[in-house]
């Protein structure tokens, strides 16, 4: 287990991270939604949103809807009589599927008494539409949820993690996070916090029990 030199000290807080953990994502899908509606390559939206950074950008809250729309109509070749803000965003956003797994390993959390939240990389849209899919492990009530495009500062950058800390209100060693990427897990190890390559939600849950956070 991928744990600190703290791993004994008391969980006082959990953080899951959002996509791959509590909804898994499909960016593949996003760009063929967006093809079979308005008949364009599914390499050229992956090339125009995500390999140019304009994804980054609005993950990190500097676009809004609309700039980021504007960005990939014109990158696209679409105008916005045929590409309304709303629908192309839904198109893009329409990736996730939830972890069913995770909703008892989440509600054990909260069962427990220990303090839970969210600390994930997204965008407006892809929180609102996860938001409003109502998926089970993300029915609240959560402590604290930090995303990147609030607080303009994505996961490994250590003041997104800084930034949850303080949210938190507990000490470094007292947060136990999960996430599937390596380089989030490692910052925040680098930042005191117990933390733990997510795999699946039996693996999770032992962990949980593990650090004492549920028996």
């Amino acid at each position: 287990m991928n744990l600190g030199d703290d791993a004994l000290q008391p969980i006082e807080f959990v953080y899951f991270d959002l996509g791959n953990v509590l909804a898994a994502f499909d960016v593949d899908r996003a760009c063929r939604n967006v093809a079979v509606r308005w008949n364009v390559d599914p390499a050229l939206v992956r090339q125009t949103l995500w390999h140019s950074g304009i994804q980054d950008k609005f993950e990190h809250g500097h676009l809004d809807d609309e700039a980021f729309a504007a960005i990939a109509r014109q990158g696209l070749g679409l105008g916005l009589d045929a590409a309304p803000t709303m629908e192309l965003l839904n198109q893009l956003s329409d990736m996730f599927e939830p972890v069913a797994e995770m909703e008892h390993v989440v509600d054990e959390v909260r069962r427990s008494g220990t303090k839970l939240g969210i600390l994930s990389n997204t965008c407006i849209a892809h929180w609102r539409w996860i938001h409003q899919s109502n998926y089970p492990a993300l029915q609240g009530p959560f402590d604290q949820v930090i995303l990147s495009y609030e607080i303009g500062v994505m996961k490994p950058d250590c003041e997104i993690y800084r930034n949850a800390q303080a949210s938190a209100g507990v000490d470094a060693a007292a947060i136990l996070f999960l996430d599937d990427r390596v380089d989030n897990v490692e910052a925040a190890l680098a930042c005191g916090w117990q933390a733990h390559l997510f795999t699946d939600a039996k693996s999770a849950s032992e962990l949980l029990r593990y650090c004492g956070v549920f028996k």
